[in-house]
């Protein structure tokens, strides 16, 4: 090698750097070493979840109680059992609810897999 190498290597190992003492540092700083807490009882913890609680008389639920649907679903009930009929009044479809469910075994039957399995998961095709 040159002596130009020895004076300028490509590795030159730095000096220790203070993370040692900082380390020593930190069990230091510690205020209570000899003190042990129960399990979410360190006055610590408790003293930074206060400012993620809600204020006395806040909900947590932003949006309120969840919707009601209840005369929806009544009206859907009631029209469930009316019978409709083709475009010229003169032969029956059925009700709305029997054409649903001849809707959900045709599609099924046209290899709808949804439907299928629809079907499977209510045990129509045990």
């Amino acid at each position: 090698m040159s002596d130009t190498n020895k004076d300028n290597p490509i590795y030159t190992p730095h000096a220790p750097s203070n993370a040692e003492e900082k380390s020593e540092n930190i069990a230091n700083n510690s205020k209570d070493e000899d003190t042990s807490y129960e399990w979410g009882k360190n006055p610590n913890t408790l003293e930074n979840l206060k400012k993620y609680q809600f204020q006395k008389g806040t909900s947590g639920n932003i949006m309120g109680r969840k919707p009601n649907f209840d005369k929806l679903s009544k009206q859907l009930k009631e029209l469930a059992d009316e019978e409709t009929y083709n475009w010229n009044k003169t032969k029956s479809n059925g009700t709305r609810k029997q054409q649903v469910l001849e809707r959900i075994w045709t599609d099924a039957i046209n290899g709808d897999l949804k439907k299928i399995q629809l079907l499977a998961w209510f045990g129509c095709l045990d």
